[in-house]
């Protein structure tokens, strides 16, 4: 056996106010960009969803400031030599919400939730794992059906997030998704859709001294301005999403701190290939919409140039972007050229698109660029959850859309890529694309793996079922008292070591 921590790739790093009184250092009022869709980490989606999951669901594994892997309610693994079996140590002492002891049962009921509840998201997350054996109270081996390199980076996210089984075994699933039971350092207290969230301190977790808020309140606002006015106010102590166009005159603002760090996402638009639209079921049609787009001028116009311009799940600027397939200028004769080739006399399409306001200026200008090659797009606003509900329908044709990125390459390729991808919505399926992206899940070594994700490349790229526009900077805005927060990869604000000086 032989001891494993890998750090997989490290990362580079008005409107009227909500009426509320100032915070105190009690409660941390918190910023979103968007409301969750559920609270359960099992069925959930949405990026408003992990954040509050952060406070709620402690993860067997979680991240660094490196997007190195670390271990949370894990203290130990080992992985044997072929790489099919995966032996965790557990921390001891650690409680869910309800009183329930966390232990190697529970990570057998939590794993075994994943891979057979109906509704799960996370199925396509942790594939391989073919069971779960508690060896003894604070022991878990997982066993693979094959070798499978992605496995850690998603116990770092929902699929290791850990809930009560005697809870889950009390309620009915809809039930648990709006009163969830975890082991996190805060436990739900209640939720008013599209208002807030709020979460309490467990006076009984496990890291307790490294808590200092009685209370989280998260709440949802989906206009940059909203989130930025009202932490300015003193109604926020921190936010997520601050506008990039905000950014030059926050440099000197004496009530904001400004973090920020290089994500791990994407931003794309995905398409039912396999639906009743047959403009979007059109290959060349997609090829057309992807010669169309000029990405730099999407990050320049709608972002100063502050995110960065891509076409692919990883950043051009990762070690498994296929460089034979470089970012180029937006070509509108060569999209003219493919529409012709299409056969589709004025070709039109529905565009969903999140009703955060510069993601709709993303979409307005995408909307330009292809009215100029002869293709017509309506774009329809509306919410992260609702826009989730209409992609998972008949209804959906098209979506911009964003993907808050994992650290392994897996997790932001097959999902979307992938036959089984959790994300894959549009019901993309091609023999070589998943043989390459398969086999990439199974090898470490860096230039293997780039070799295979190249090989998919060549053929999605070409069937197009998703086109990828641009990598997110997140930025966030803090109140000058608060302290100890560290920007992560993945966008996640984590509470834990937060203090407040008022």
């Amino acid at each position: 056996m032989k001891r494993h921590h890998p750090a997989l790739f490290a990362v580079a790093t008005s409107l009227a106010l909500w009426a509320a009184s100032p915070a105190t250092a009690a409660t941390l009022n918190v910023g979103l960009s968007e409301d969750t869709d559920t609270l359960d980490p099992d069925q959930g989606r949405t990026f408003g969803g992990r954040q509050m999951f952060a406070a709620l669901c402690d993860k067997l594994f979680d991240l660094d400031e490196t997007a190195g892997i670390v271990g949370q309610l894990v203290t130990d693994w080992t992985v044997s030599d072929d790489g099919l079996t995966i032996t965790l140590k557990l921390r001891p002492d650690v409680m869910f919400h309800d009183g329930t002891p966390f232990n190697a049962e529970a990570v057998k009921f939590n794993i075994e939730r994943s891979l057979t509840l109906e509704e799960s998201a996370r199925k396509g997350d942790i594939r391989a794992i073919e069971s779960v054996d508690a060896v003894d109270e604070l022991t878990a081996q997982l066993n693979l059906s094959e070798p499978f390199a992605p496995l850690l980076a998603q116990l770092a996210d929902r699929a290791g997030m850990m809930v009560s089984p005697t809870a889950v075994a009390a309620v009915d699933t809809n039930t648990f998704a709006n009163a969830p039971v975890c082991a996190g350092p805060f436990k739900f207290k209640e939720r008013v859709v599209q208002d807030h969230v709020t979460v309490e301190a467990f006076a009984d977790y496990w890291d307790k001294d490294n808590i200092h808020f009685d209370e989280i309140i998260y709440r949802p606002m989906s206009d940059a301005t909203v989130r930025l006015n009202n932490l300015l106010s003193g109604q926020l102590d921190i936010i997520e999403g601050v506008s990039t166009s905000d950014l030059d005159r926050l440099k000197d603002e004496p009530k904001i701190s400004l973090a920020d760090i290089t994500g791990l996402g994407h931003v794309h638009i995905q398409f039912n290939v396999a639906g009743k639209n047959e403009v979007v079921a059109n290959e060349k049609i997609r090829q057309a919409i992807d010669a169309a787009i000029d990405r730099n001028i999407v990050n320049q116009v709608v972002y100063g140039g502050n995110f960065v311009a891509g076409n692919q799940p990883v950043a051009p600027t990762s070690p498994f972007y296929a460089k034979s397939h470089p970012v180029v200028a937006g070509d509108a004769e060569k999209a003219k050229a493919l529409v012709a080739e299409s056969g589709i006399d004025s070709p039109s399409f529905t565009m969903i698109v999140n009703n955060e306001p510069a993601f709709v200026r993303a979409g307005q200008v995408i909307q330009s660029m292809l009215a100029d090659v002869g293709i017509e797009v309506t774009l329809q606003t509306v919410d992260g959850p609702t826009a989730l509900s209409i992609m998972q329908s008949d209804q959906f044709e098209a979506a911009l859309s964003t993907w808050s990125g994992r650290a392994d390459p897996d997790a932001n390729a097959y999902t979307y890529l992938g036959c089984e991808g959790g994300q894959n919505f549009g019901k993309y399926c091609n023999d070589k694309t998943e043989a390459a992206l398969s086999q990439a899940a199974k090898v470490s070594d860096v230039a293997e793996r780039n070799a295979l994700y190249t090989e998919a490349a060549d053929q999605w790229m070409v069937d197009l079922p998703v086109i990828y526009v641009y990598h997110h900077k997140r930025f966030f805005g803090l109140d000058p008292n608060l302290d100890g927060f560290t920007p992560i990869p993945d966008g996640i604000m984590r509470v834990k070591g937060m203090t407040s000086a008022e």
